[in-house]
């Protein structure tokens, strides 16, 4: 039903967009495509990427996706509100957590005061805690609309959300899948003026955090029609017509001058006209009936442009793109216009490092030439005496020396000498200085004798002296007074500032110090200016780096590389008559490859994308095995390891001998240091049977305890690939499952390859599934903080017994696994409360029936949960509890006799574990 309305969408309202430019101005949009890092790049090509708080990113309704699980939350800069005032469309697609939903959330919001709980231009809750959808607007004293919604469309699936506000109309609507789901009239107050924008919970950052997904995030400066609501629900929508993402960004500066301009076609694009120059006015104005000089390319078919020759050094430069449809119309939309700045010829070295041999007050020290005191934002300085160097000579010529941090092509040298108020009658500002430089600060070479000018005294006052250094090679310059402009003995400079010509590789990409970077990835990097090639040096040790090669370009290919590895690169700038060493920088290689982590299917079953279209199932393969669920979503949604989704894997093997799902691809698993293959499973009560895999049909059983695929909590599988025989090229892998009429259902989650065999056996002996009753079993116990909480594997739980102020409470537990030896226990604390933190356990086995009886087998203090500071939350205990014990027992009892003082009678643990061996 949804595909079928979808499709009339696109086919009623295509029409209309192609017909004529819409007003609808997008002024913001984030499409959360980006996959990786903490920026959300804004698609409407205004620039206003939002910085995101613990992002974590998965597959989404188009695309990527932002999660938002309690912490995560995107600050958009509020300059994207700049011209809203009475008008504003909210849209985007939301997929709430159903375990977390309805829960009390603002998933946007635009206040004028964050701090200012009625300060809402516009926010919306959906929903709030008690099932309602909140909309409010034009706050203080906002305008409200309100509706309970059923839970169908805020909790388990996707839902395109809209939220509309006319103050010319009056109108407040929200509309859900394209259609009008509640509106409010008399809505006047307009949303001017906001200074905090965030989406995922409120500006305050106090309340309100969203759990669930969230993609396709859209702001629009008016109130849209519902044909454009429609179309924006297909992923296109008004505004998309025209070119998006330009590269450079609007109004970006220090742009090479040999920059290739690209950007994102418009939806219905065919071809594209560039305008470009360096005047506004022209490139704004000009068409193709009036070029102006400034139409450089009309109807091209790609959606990048190469400016002619080198660009102008601090130039700025505009440009426009209009897209052109095809027949029968060959409609042109005009784009907007862009602009950037070209890199200026030279750059101030920063950091430097100023020292003298004269004899100076405190705070009027060397340092005060090259630190920025007494400049104000237009380079004027002031008249304090505080904010300048001014010095006595010693019994050596005096001499001021400056220290940068690295060797640079030295550009020229700007001074602001002295300039204190009666300047003019003191006379201590430097007049004949000779200038030096040197490489090491040891041997030097005399660029010349300078005179420098007077300053005015006033505190309008610039820099008046330019002092070319002929772009000379130095990590040091110094200047030794010769004269001063009075008699008075003393000497002083206001502000020195060095330029230098970049003719050493900068910028690296990968960043320096980056981590997860892509293994078959490019090392990119700034040009030196003036280089005719660049060497690449790579290697494992900072101090031990080779050639790896030589290139005319700004990149280098390294070929595959190993991962979870450190790398140091360093590239030495190469020009016709001299060389510039570059900086050794590093990066580590991604820690492993996705197999396959199941976050792309869907259940479009006509397109190929549900799950076992892609995993063959016992449908196609003959054996007993059914992947996915049979009605929708056919990926399982719940439970999951990371991301959305995991795989479900039923299993009936009552009529077949085995039960597997096969994945086809095309690999070489004997590249980038791979050394093992790793998956998730998750079990369920009653499961029975083997765990295998196969690859290119070498089959490998499951080498951990059987009883593993029975319990309702994930377990980790690292296999060797040495077991595998040659994975060079590898074509399947399957999961199976045999034993005679053995059955149930396993979920499987994030297939990896990883760098080595990760330890996967536990010493823990219970875990999820085992059989758990309280002592005193008696139900005292909140339903979902039951005993069998504390041995779950999942710190986010507890276990609360009510009577444990009043006598020793704890559990009794027959592990899964059988018999073991058990000879030391962990604990975790709880999420609140730390009085209900134990501080003495008891540990007795049975062999008898979980009932007892029991021998006691250790007791003592929990050293960190008994001391006078309180042990953090969610945290296992760091002083080692261990204990003597060669006996087995089949049945474990821990009680807790004591807790910490000012207790509220209750007792709470999140996890336990009983640390040691399974007796076969």
């Amino acid at each position: 039903m949804c595909r079928r309305i979808n499709a009339v969408i696109c086919v009623v309202v295509l029409g209309l967009a192609l017909a004529s430019v819409s007003e609808a101005a997008l002024v913001g949009w984030w499409k959360f495509d980006d996959g990786s890092g903490s920026i959300a790049k804004d698609s409407s090509g205004r620039g206003y990427h939002g910085t995101i708080t613990d992002p974590i990113w998965v597959a989404g309704h188009y695309g990527g996706a932002l999660d938002f699980q309690g912490t995560s939350y995107v600050d958009v800069p509020p300059e994207s509100w700049s011209t809203i005032e009475r008008q504003a469309t909210v849209s985007f697609w939301a997929y709430g957590d159903p375990d977390q939903q309805p829960q009390a959330n603002f998933i946007f919001g635009a206040f004028s005061d964050p701090a200012n709980n009625e300060a809402r231009r516009m926010s919306a809750h959906v929903p709030w805690s008690n099932g309602n959808v909140y909309f409010d607007t034009g706050g203080p004293g906002y305008n409200r609309i309100e509706r309970a919604a059923d839970p169908a469309d805020y909790e388990g699936t996707w839902t395109f959300w809209t939220f509309l506000k006319n103050a010319d109309t009056g109108d407040q609507q929200i509309y859900i899948n394209g259609e009008l789901w509640h509106s409010g009239t008399g809505m006047t107050n307009t949303m001017e003026g906001v200074t905090k924008f965030t989406i995922g919970t409120k500006p305050s950052l106090l309340e309100g955090w969203y759990r669930g997904m969230i993609d396709d995030f859209r702001l629009y400066d008016t109130a849209l029609t519902i044909e454009e609501i429609q179309l924006a629900m297909t992923g296109r929508g008004p505004g998309l017509e025209l070119a998006s993402n330009p590269a450079p960004e609007n109004e970006a500066s220090d742009i090479p001058r040999d920059v290739v301009l690209s950007w994102e076609a418009g939806e219905y694009a065919v071809t594209h006209d560039v305008y470009f120059g360096a005047s506004f006015d022209d490139v704004n104005t000009a068409g193709r009936g009036n070029p102006m000089g400034v139409l450089l390319s009309q109807g091209q078919a790609g959606a990048t442009f190469d400016p002619p020759g080198l660009l102008d050094f601090g130039q700025t430069y505009y440009w426009r793109i209009d897209e052109v449809n095809g027949a029968p119309d060959n409609a042109i939309f005009k784009g907007e216009t862009w602009s950037f700045t070209a890199e200026p010829l030279a750059y101030p070295v920063t950091g430097v490092f100023a020292t003298s041999n004269g004899v100076f007050d405190e705070g009027a020290g060397p340092q005060n030439t090259v630190n920025g005191s007494g400049l104000n934002a237009d380079d004027q300085h002031s008249t304090a005496a505080g904010d300048m160097w001014v010095a006595r000579p010693g019994d050596e010529p005096l001499y001021i020396q400056f220290e940068f941090d690295r060797l640079y092509k030295l550009h020229e040298m700007l001074v602001w000498n002295y300039n204190v108020q009666f300047e003019m009658l003191l006379g201590f500002g430097l007049k004949d200085v000779t200038v030096e430089y040197s490489v090491d600060g040891e041997d030097w070479a005399v660029l010349g004798d300078v005179q420098l000018s007077q300053a005015t005294a006033a505190a309008t006052y610039t820099a008046n002296t330019t002092v070319a250094l002929e772009g000379v090679a130095a990590r040091f310059v110094r200047l030794t007074v010769n004269s001063g402009w009075g008699m008075m003995g003393q000497y002083g400079l206001s502000e020195v500032r060095f330029m230098y010509i970049p003719a050493h590789a900068r910028q690296p990409q990968p960043a320096d110090d980056a981590a997860d970077v892509s293994v078959d990835g490019a090392l990119a990097w700034r040009a030196g200016r003036d280089a005719v090639s660049h060497e690449v040096y790579l290697g494992t040790e900072a101090d031990a780096l080779a050639l790896a090669g030589t290139v005319t370009g700004n990149s280098y290919s390294p070929g595959a590389l190993n991962l979870a590895t450190t790398y140091y690169w360093q590239v030495n700038a190469i020009q016709e008559t001299e060389s510039w060493e570059g900086d050794v920088w590093s990066f580590t290689a991604q820690e492993f490859i996705v197999v396959e982590d199941f976050e792309s299917y869907t259940d479009d079953i006509e397109a190929g994308e549900a799950i076992f279209d892609t995993w063959l199932d016992g449908w196609v393969n003959d054996t007993g095995s059914t992947v996915g669920h049979l009605n929708t979503p056919f990926a399982e949604r719940t439970i999951v390891h990371s991301g959305r989704q995991s795989m479900p894997l039923s299993y009936d093997n009552s009529t077949v001998a085995t039960s597997e799902a096969d994945y086809a691809l095309t690999a070489d698993w004997t590249q980038y240091g791979i050394e093992s293959l790793s998956l998730y499973f998750y079990g369920a009560e009653g499961n029975t049977g083997q765990l295998y895999v196969k690859i290119n049909n070498t089959k490998i059983a499951y080498d951990g305890p059987a009883v593993n695929i029975a319990r309702p909590s994930w377990q980790l599988w690292s296999i060797d690939l040495s077991q595998a025989g040659n994975v060079s090229s590898v074509t399947s892998l399957t999961i199976g499952i045999e034993g005679a009429g053995a059955t149930g259902v396993l979920y499987i989650d994030d297939i990896r390859l990883y760098p080595e065999v990760l330890d996967y056996t536990f010493p823990d002996v219970t875990g999820a599934g085992d059989t758990v009753q309280g002592v005193p079993n008696d139900g005292d116990w909140p339903a979902n903080e039951a005993p069998e909480m504390a041995i779950d594997d999942n710190v986010n739980t507890k276990y609360l017994h009510r009577k444990g102020g009043s006598q020793p409470t704890g559990f009794q537990v027959a592990p899964l696994v059988g018999s073991a030896i058990v000879t030391g226990l962990t604990f975790t604390t709880a999420n609140d409360d730390y009085g209900r933190d134990p501080t003495s356990f008891e540990l007795y086995g049975s062999n008898a029936s979980i009932d007892g009886p029991y021998t006691l087998i250790a007791a003592g203090d929990i050293v960190d949960f008994s001391q006078a500071t309180v042990w953090p939350r969610f945290t296992r205990n760091a002083t080692p509890i261990e204990f003597e014990n060669t006996v087995a027992y089949r049945y474990y009892q821990l009680l807790f006799p004591t807790l910490r003082p000012n207790n509220d009678g209750l007792m709470q643990i999140a996890e336990v574990e009983f640390l040691g061996a399974i007796v076969p």
